[in-house]
């Protein structure tokens, strides 16, 4: 028999190190056993080994955590292995009766993906995307050219029999070509006339109409402009070295005058469409940062903020003010306001629903009230079961859109589905803060969603109401990636005029209208001294494409 303590050749090992807290727990039990107390050693060990598995399950997800911090994984999803240790202690724990059962959720679940998977193959959409399968390209307006390749006459005769063959068909390839951009110079020459007997006076033909004063932009040059910026994300300086390399060169100076004029120009249109959103059944809204050059700042830079306001899921507008206060901020755009108004529970929407300045109704937002949740889902086994009724509520509204459910019946499926699983929710938040010490962060999640429970839950009672304020974030990525590129915006006004521009592109992408035709048709109506009393014409969401050519076009 080998001896433990040397190698195969007969080396001798070095001696083992004994950890030292399990030096303290042999020495510990050895003194009870001397004792005589086997049942109390008994007791200690199971306690000691119990200490060392909830240890090990907190080092098994905090290895998941890393190893999804170093893919970069930033999904809210939690991944299958993770949700299996959740689940155990959810299991030891005993929370929640029905969290001890994980085979009857996942068969819950699938038969709720089964659910939803039905109700989307009976849409019309679903059947038509189907039927459009093939190539990995589709075109919407554009120019399209048919050529007709005939068979040469010599191969037109069977050469089985020799007879002429007659035309049966065609067969159809496509091939799609990219044509490059490219400017036109256009030279207007206009005719000047003058009396030769009295030399006095002199008539000239009109010019065309100018957009911007002083500007040889057309409107299809600022709206190019404008599109690229605000909704391409592309800086101007940028922007320059692209015209360049179509050979026209344009400063970035007069690329930013452009811009600045077409920010102003659309003021009134914009003013508009806010009125628009403020008449609204839900405004969504939000705000972030922006950096703004300021030469009164000791570093020249100050943190302005971009509020986001969205009506009934549509139209969008934007908003600068100078600071994050809400007295410059939600308290002025929306006073007065006396419907819902969907917003994170930050205190600076407070004064909306508090009588101060509106007399609103708050909507929650779950997306908010589940990511103190997420946040802790790799280092607290409990918060999985919380998170799995949340998705479910997601999952809900899923299948109400899946099946196009009118409000009515929306609140029916919320009634029968959704507050079974928010009774659920509301006991495992009650549980969880009774049993934690208030400054813990599971704590703070379940007191968030506590305090603002009847906001979240207040989508129950009217189905035209949504569970999130998701839109309005969505909207703020615009921003998020255009400071990315372009860092700050010049001066004050040139962030309130961005706001503008972003808000006619940010409406176009709700309504899914083509910015670069919108924005030209909408330029040149504007330059050509659109009446102010049918400016709602111009907005997206009764915008027309122009049937007619822009040189026939006329002001109205």
């Amino acid at each position: 028999m080998s001896d433990p303590t040397t190698t195969p050749g007969g080396t001798a090992l070095p001696p083992k190190r004994e950890l030292p807290a399990l030096k303290q727990i042999r020495e510990s039990a050895q003194a009870l056993l001397h004792e005589g107390k086997n049942e109390e050693t008994l007791q200690f060990l199971l306690s000691a080994l119990e200490a060392v598995l909830v240890k090990t399950h907190e080092l098994e997800l905090l290895v998941g955590k890393l190893r999804r911090a170093w893919r970069g994984t930033k999904s809210e999803r939690i991944d299958p292995a993770q949700l299996q240790l959740l689940f155990e202690e959810l299991i030891r724990q005993a929370g929640e009766p029905e969290a001890s059962d994980p085979e009857a959720e996942a068969k819950e679940d699938a038969a709720l993906d089964r659910e939803i998977g039905a109700a989307e193959k009976e849409q019309p959409e679903a059947k038509e995307k189907e039927r459009k399968k093939g190539a990995g390209w589709q075109t919407r307006g554009a120019e399209r050219r048919t050529h007709k390749i005939a068979l040469p006459e010599a191969e037109r005769t069977c050469p089985q029999c020799g007879r002429p063959m007659k035309l049966m068909g065609e067969d159809v390839t496509r091939r799609l070509e990219y044509v490059p951009g490219h400017f036109v110079e256009h030279e207007h020459h206009l005719e000047k006339y003058a009396c030769g007997a009295c030399k006095e006076g002199v008539v000239t033909a009109p010019a065309p109409p100018q957009v911007l004063k002083r500007s040889a932009a057309d409107a299809s040059l600022l709206a190019h402009v404008v599109v690229s910026k605000f909704a391409d994300h592309t800086p101007l300086h940028r922007l320059s070295r692209i015209c360049a390399r179509s050979g026209v060169d344009i400063p970035v100076s007069t690329l930013s005058d452009w811009t600045a004029g077409v920010g102003e120009l659309v003021e009134p249109l914009v003013g508009c469409l806010e009125r628009r959103v403020m008449g609204a059944y839900v405004v969504a809204t939000d705000g972030t940062g922006l950096k703004v050059l300021d030469a009164t700042s000791p570093e020249n830079v100050v943190r302005g903020t971009i509020w986001v306001r969205v009506g009934d899921d549509r139209d969008v507008v934007f908003s600068y003010t100078p600071t994050g206060e809400g007295e410059s901020g939600p308290w002025k755009l929306l006073a007065g306001r006396k419907g819902y108004i969907q917003a994170d529970a930050s205190n600076v929407f407070d004064r909306l629903f508090n009588g101060k300045v509106a007399s609103a109704i708050e909507l929650g937002c779950w997306s908010h009230a589940r990511r103190p949740l997420v946040a802790l889902q790799e280092t607290d086994f409990r918060v999985a079961w919380p998170l799995k009724l949340i998705g479910r509520l997601f999952r809900f509204e899923h299948l109400a859109d899946a099946q196009k459910l009118t409000p009515e019946a929306r609140v029916e499926l919320r009634k029968e589905r959704s507050v079974p699983v928010l009774e659920k929710l509301k006991r495992w938040f009650i549980t969880t803060i009774a049993a934690e010490p208030p400054s813990s962060e599971i704590a703070k999640a379940s007191a968030y969603a506590l305090n603002h429970w009847e906001a979240l839950t207040r989508f129950v009672e009217d189905g035209r109401v949504g569970l999130h304020n998701n839109i309005a974030e969505q909207q703020l990525r615009s921003i998020a990636l255009g400071r990315r590129n372009y860092l700050f915006a010049g001066s004050h006004d040139a962030a309130r005029r961005a706001a503008n521009l972003y808000s006619l592109m940010r409406s176009c992408a709700q309504y899914a209208v083509p910015p670069l035709p919108y924005l030209t048709d909408v330029l040149r109506k504007l330059g050509a001294g659109w009446h102010v009393d049918r400016l709602e014409e111009l907005l997206p969401h009764r915008w027309q494409a122009p049937t007619t050519s822009p040189e026939n076009k006329q002001g109205p």
